[in-house]
């Protein structure tokens, strides 16, 4: 049970207070001592910024049992200081002490102060952190979900008594050892009294953030936590106990191929939705609270079970309403295939029982059964009940929804819309010959079947409102009213069927369904607005309506976007859509196959146009024969650059340059070919960058000029120049790379940096603002050079404003973190100094720069062991730095060693 608390600085303020008196020393414990005459401390446990935890013993409980003394450790602090921790140890001692009335929270045993020092003592918790069970061995799905459900229980609880945590992280789980189940530990709350100083009025002030690095969102990292800062947190703990690797590894990267969290875990899209959610750095997109999470969460605890002793469930896919849907597989049979299994969970009431459920079903089952012959409705298998639940069996369709493709591909063309309209008019046609209404079309029921390109329809909405009967007097009439208005979850390799979203909304219903009558018309009415929303691009809901009559204005829209790649709609097919989506029902279409007959006249009509078409394609066959042979060439080539990528990342980077070279030589020099390969280039002067080729680094850029102009080429080339001092050089290759793309906030940092070198920081420092302005978010390399350049101007105030603007982007970024802790030291402000070095070294303890700085601090504060004890670790690190050596040696002189 540790305390590895992190902090980061957010102001830098001195205690003004006028008060004389005598600072509160901080008392080392050691094993034997007793504190309140019989709390027995056996040994340390784990110290941090805020408290040093012991393990000891209650002397006065009946049997002796063991619990954790945490004894809080301000550092640099007045009397008013303590004066007012002391107040608030009382206070937050309450809180603890409800908190720990849950079973799964350690409880407060008691706090006290003794000889001016502040104890707070808690239940033992017996168990092994989540850190050290996932260095052993990551979590799997199942476990990863099942952990997930109980810390949010836990977290449930919390938020409901108005408390955040603010530093959920693996080393605050414990899986307690008498049961397996986990434990939240140490809430930040009391770690406030470690951060406490005073403002000029004497007020308290909250110097410093509660929260660990990596686990922080935004908004906690600016020091304004929220209850979904847990999730938040929650989340990429999720996802470290799925990688075993800490959420600093997964940090923004400036290369555009870093790989994603998932990318190489074999678990279900759901979760990586569900963790995706709660990881977003945005509030607005994030869970807000635990309980809606636990909705989604839950149905995934299904997953590996069997039902009716054959059907073993393979995956989750999502959830609409009282409807959960999983890919599964019939075990008993010989060559088992896959099926959806949908579990579906009625809302028992005294006046709707599970066997009037059952019967509406069944004989809604009935019906549908009479679809069997069309192949583009998926069969339904069979449906089984244990008297809980209903399982619905059916055909596995392996495809793509059209919701997911116009996520990929943002608006369809009119030509697609026509050719999607009358494909799903032909199944309605059949559907509705059998006197069945779909009710619920929208673009999640319509599939693109992969192996043929066909397409289907799926999710029909008799289904939820017999499942739904017994919830809600309107799920009869309104498909999907028990659904929740969040993002629908998709399988990675189909979209059918899919979970609740906005879709299964009334943005797609007719006003007659809504208000409980469906009809032919109904159904063509919901595959108009389907259409409309993939030929803009924009759900209905979002779409403009006329105040006075309630139509969408859809024509408008488009005539206001962006997208002008064709005229504005074809006055026919917008005429058709206006009459499928008209209010009146009256003034609608009320045939499927009168919808395609007129639908045909304009594809006929435009059949003339497209000849002109066939003929260009007949000129184009002419380059076949050459364009192949240059596309196997290609082909070659890549195989070469594929094997080069894998040298690089190796760091065997003779060979990767080796690779590129053959590569290379296969291509034709073509301003289009070198242009897609532009990769290649820098990747190669990357490996002799790495081997210190400057000349040779440059050579390639050259090359590669020659047959195409690229800003990133140019970058590349100055690089090389500057490193080989070539500054003059390296700012015209910069000034090249600016004319191609002044929006690169890289060239503009780079070149800034140049100027800095030459002795011109008026020209550096405008480049770095530049830098900073194109890309805030990524600016705390800009930022840090700025504080350098302050730093070497002696001017340490604002290099330390600088530096802190560098940390609000990158709270990790080291070189900033040791530039601020050099600057606030040279201001003697040697408590902030303290705390970026202390910071650094969490990060990094091989810095032997930030050592070498906390030791001169110390040795400032006249804290001659710590300062030695720093200085050789830095000397351990770096044992030719005469620097140190000397220092190492005045501080033992001042020791009398």
């Amino acid at each position: 049970m540790s305390d590895s608390d992190f902090t980061i600085p957010i102001s830098h303020t001195h205690d003004s207070s006028s008060e004389v008196g005598e600072e509160r020393g901080y008392k080392i414990l050691r094993s034997g001592d007793l504190l309140w005459k019989r709390y027995y401390i056996v040994r340390e446990l784990g110290s941090g910024g805020f408290a040093t935890t012991y393990l000891a013993v209650d002397r006065q409980s009946k049997p002796q049992t063991k619990c954790v003394v945490k004894q809080l450790q301000p550092r640099f602090n007045s009397p008013a200081v303590w004066a007012n921790a002391k107040e608030r140890l009382a206070t937050e001692a309450n809180v603890l002490q409800w908190l720990g009335t849950h079973d799964r929270i350690p409880r407060l045993l008691a706090h006290f102060e003794e000889d001016r020092q502040f104890y707070l003592v808690l239940e033992f918790i017996e168990g092994e952190e989540l850190e050290l069970e996932v260095q052993r061995q990551v979590l799997t799905e199942p476990q990863v979900v099942e952990f997930l459900i109980e810390i949010l229980k836990i977290l449930n609880f919390v938020h409901q008594q108005a408390v955040i945590h603010r530093d959920i992280k693996p080393t605050n789980l414990i899986r307690r050892k008498k049961d397996g189940k986990f434990t939240l530990i140490d809430f930040g709350a009391v770690k406030e009294i470690g951060t406490l100083a005073f403002d000029s009025n004497k007020q308290p002030i909250e110097t410093q953030i509660i929260g660990t690095p990596g686990y922080m969102p935004p908004e906690q990292n600016s020091g304004k936590p929220i209850f979904s800062s847990d999730l938040y947190a929650l989340g990429k703990t999720a996802i470290f106990a799925l990688t075993g690797r800490s959420p600093i590894e997964w940090e923004f990267s400036e290369s555009p191929d870093s790989p994603n969290w998932y990318d190489n875990l074999t678990i279900s899209k759901a979760l990586i939705e569900v963790i995706e959610r709660l990881t977003a750095s945005k509030i607005a997109e994030r869970y807000h609270n635990a309980n809606r999470v636990l909705q989604d969460l839950k149905p995934m605890l299904a997953v590996g079970k069997t039902v009716a002793g054959r059907y073993y469930i393979d995956e989750y896919i999502g959830s609409r309403g009282r409807i959960s849907t999983y890919i599964s597989r019939n075990l008993g049979a010989d060559n088992p295939s896959l099926y959806y299994l949908k579990i579906l969970q009625p809302q028992q009431t005294p006046a709707s029982s599970l066997d009037f459920v059952i019967e509406r079903l069944n004989r809604e089952l009935t019906e549908l059964t009479k679809l069997e012959t069309c192949s583009q409705v998926p069969k339904i298998i069979e449906y089984l009940t244990d008297r809980k639940n209903l399982y619905l069996i059916q055909e596995y369709i392996e495809g793509e929804s059209l919701a997911r493709i116009i996520k990929r591909k943002k608006i369809f063309s009119e030509a697609e819309i026509i050719d999607i309209v009358i494909s799903t008019a032909k199944i309605l046609v059949s559907i509705h010959q059998q006197n069945i209404i779909h009710g619920n079309i929208n673009p999640l029921s319509i599939i693109k079947r992969k192996h043929d390109g066909k397409l289907l329809l799926v999710d029909f909405g008799s289904i939820q409102e017999a499942i739904s009967l017994s919830s809600n007097s309107h799920s009869q009439v309104f498909p999907g009213s028990q659904s929740h208005t969040d993002e629908p979850h998709e399988a990675k390799h189909l979209s059918y069927p899919a979970s609740s979203s906005n879709l299964e909304r009334a943005e797609y219903l007719s006003p007659e369904q809504i208000f409980g009558s469906k009809s032919v018309a109904s159904d063509i009415y919901s595959l108009g607005m389907t259409a409309i929303h993939l030929l803009t691009g924009v759900a209905p809901a979002n779409l403009p309506k006329n105040p006075r009559t309630g139509e969408i204005l859809w024509q408008d829209f488009q005539a206001a976007s962006e997208s002008k790649n064709e005229v504005i709609y074809n006055a026919k097919l917008a005429k058709i859509l206006n009459k499928m989506v008209c209010l009146d029902k009256r003034k609608r279409y009320h045939s499927a196959a009168k919808l395609i007959k007129d639908l045909n006249k304009i594809k006929h009509s435009s059949s003339f146009h497209n000849l002109s078409k066939y003929l260009s394609i007949v000129l184009v066959l002419t380059g076949v024969v050459w364009f192949g042979l240059i596309q196997w060439a290609q082909r070659v080539a890549i195989l070469e650059f594929y094997k080069g990528d894998i040298k690089l990342e190796a760091k065997k980077y003779r060979e990767a340059i080796e690779y590129y070279d053959n590569g290379l030589q296969k291509l034709p020099k073509t301003y289009g070919i070198v242009k897609n390969f532009e990769q290649v280039w820098l990747k190669k002067a990357r490996a002799l960058s790495q081997l210190n080729s400057y000349e040779q680094v440059i050579d390639t850029c050259s090359n590669a000029l020659r047959y195409y102009q690229s800003y990133r080429l140019w970058n590349c080339k100055a690089l090389a120049l500057d490193s080989l001092k070539q500054y003059e050089e390296a700012l015209k290759s910069y000034d090249r790379a600016l004319g191609l793309n002044n929006d690169s906030p890289w060239v503009w940092n780079n070149r800034g940096e140049v100027y800095a070198k030459m002795g011109n920081p008026e020209a550096a420092i405008s480049d770095f603002k530049q830098a900073i302005e194109l890309d805030a978010e990524r600016s705390f390399v800009p930022w840090n050079n700025l504080g350098k350049l302050h730093y070497q101007q002696q001017d340490y105030q604002r290099a330390i404003e600088a530096y802190q603007q560098a940390l609000s982007v990158k709270e990790d970024y080291l070189p900033a973190l040791i530039g601020l802790g050099n600057a606030q030291k040279n201001l003697q402000q040697y408590s902030e100094a303290l705390q970026a070095y202390n910071k650094a070294i969490e990060i990094d303890d091989t810095s032997y720069e930030a050592w070498y700085g906390k030791g001169l601090v110390e040795e400032s504060l006249q804290q001659y062991r710590e300062a030695r004890k720093a200085y050789q670790k830095a000397f351990s690190l770096k044992p030719d730095w005469e620097t140190v050596i000397k220092a190492l040696q005045r501080v033992e002189r001042k020791l009398g060693n």
